[in-house]
């Protein structure tokens, strides 16, 4: 009878030792399972973002530097802020200008912005503080009436014709007028305005 109680009593600490084993795996292996299934959730968002980032890699290939060639055609377009007109000339690419990037462009034309540039088209605009080349402007020079025109670059006037009217002879505004340099916009108002002075 001593024997049976003994042997219910160990085998009743065995069962108590073997549960407490048991619980201790099984919180070992849902710790473990649980960070087994954190590190493959991890992997496969770097797997996601990977095959994301993957499939934007053609865009994100550079593409080869354009430069322009003896095809290319140069467009200057000038805007006249006095006048709101604009003028626009194109030509080829000279010698100096072949196989220029944007930025040697860029650096070549540095008052210029740069509208397009391609291999086929570089556009080239400038804003001028003047009037455009088609006004005319009366001026005074050297105490005399002088008809001149503006430069295509805003930076001053060209002489086109001198006359013999002394600007002494001109009343106080009109001498104000045309030592300011003033613009009219066809040689017919000049010739009028001339003849009227000349009388």
């Amino acid at each position: 009878m001593y024997i049976g109680r003994k042997s219910v009593f160990l085998g009743a600490v065995a069962l108590i030792i073997l549960g407490m084993i048991m619980g201790y795996t099984y919180t070992l292996l849902t710790e473990m399972f649980q960070d087994e299934e954190r590190i493959e959730k991890e992997k496969a968002q770097d797997n996601n973002e990977g095959v994301l980032f993957n499939s934007f890699e053609p865009l994100a290939v550079a593409e080869p530097l354009q430069t322009t060639s003896e095809t290319t055609t140069f467009i200057f377009e000038r805007v006249y802020n006095l006048c709101g007109h604009n003028l626009v000339s194109y030509r080829s690419a000279t010698p100096q200008e072949v196989g220029l990037s944007r930025k040697q462009v860029k650096d070549m034309y540095s008052s210029w912005d740069i509208k397009e540039f391609s291999a086929s088209i570089v556009w080239l605009c400038e804003r001028v503080d003047g009037y455009c080349p088609n006004h005319y402007v009366i001026k005074d020079n050297d105490g005399r009436i002088a008809i001149c025109r503006p430069l295509e670059d805003g930076r001053g006037f060209y002489l086109i014709r001198q006359t013999s009217i002394d600007t002494a002879f001109l009343d106080a505004d009109l001498q104000e007028r045309v030592k300011e340099g003033w613009v009219v916009d066809s040689l017919e108002q000049v010739e009028q305005l001339v003849e009227s002075w000349d009388s």
